[in-house]
């Protein structure tokens, strides 16, 4: 296990079961994510990703295998007592409540529960992350009211005020156009500088994968082809999948707009 290791995901396996006929969707995946870390997920749909996601976030139980977050096995943790935030593709915001009671619902909840802190508290810091995120004029707006990028903003700041010590993503602008989805990459980023979130960004998008990350797990059919860095990917790709999958695609892409600047 690294030094600084802030969650460590240990041998997990998991299999369904498809027209009588079990197949692995998770085949011994290890890894260690250090504290304050941005590590994308990247692969085809179908190889795992979001099964491992679900996992780490205890929305499924592996059939093998430990989670431990900063030492403690969480595995058979709810997902309550894991304090973690899951950011989705959907966004899963609740129409009938404005932005600013979105942001604020969970936390005033929790609040409550603990008694940690004061609906003052919560309504100050709500309108603290609605600027820091840029929605601040947004917040007695709808979510029908609202563009793609703007609810996920509203998603990310109703994740951050929990304090979560990981934030998930999965899959969350595959759904929005390119100059949107370039402006989100700024705004996590920015988080992940402020905060020292730790942070594990579920993708099928190598563009994205590499703009953002510290280092990038490429998966294919249930296991870890490679770990590294963005720059050993490009220059060392472990086999031929991760050639083709991530730095032929990712050269592809790069050719592209570079043709279609000259035009």
């Amino acid at each position: 296990m690294m030094e600084n290791c802030k969650l460590s995901i240990r041998n997990i396996t998991k299999q369904y079961k498809n027209a009588g006929a079990r197949f692995a969707a998770l085949d011994g995946v290890s890894v260690d994510i250090e504290a304050g870390e941005f590590l994308s997920v990247l692969g085809p749909s179908g190889c795992g990703k979001t099964t491992l996601l679900r996992i780490i976030a205890g929305l499924l139980s592996p059939d093998e295998g430990q989670i431990l977050l900063d030492g403690k096995d969480i595995t058979n943790a709810p997902p309550s007592e894991r304090s973690l935030g899951i950011v989705f593709q959907n966004y899963a915001l609740f129409e009938n409540m404005t932005v600013f009671d979105n942001v604020s619902y969970a936390a005033k909840l929790k609040a409550k529960r603990e008694k940690s802190a004061t609906v003052a508290d919560v309504k100050a810091r709500t309108a603290e992350l609605l600027g820091e995120l840029g929605i601040a004029d947004l917040a007695k707006k709808y979510p029908s009211a609202l563009s793609g990028g703007q609810m996920q903003r509203v998603a990310i700041a109703r994740t951050l005020i929990l304090n979560p010590e990981i934030m998930l993503f999965d899959e969350p602008m595959s759904a929005l156009d390119i100059a949107t989805r370039i402006q989100l990459r700024a705004v996590i980023k920015n988080i992940q500088k402020k905060f020292g979130t730790t942070m594990i960004y579920i993708t099928h998008d190598q563009e994205e994968a590499f703009a953002m990350s510290d280092r990038i797990m490429v998966m294919e059919k249930a296991k870890i082809s490679q770990i590294d860095t963005p720059r050993a990917i490009v220059s060392y790709p472990a086999n031929e999948y991760v050639k083709s999958f991530v730095v032929d695609n990712l050269r592809a892409k790069i050719e592209s707009v570079s043709a279609v600047l000259e035009y």
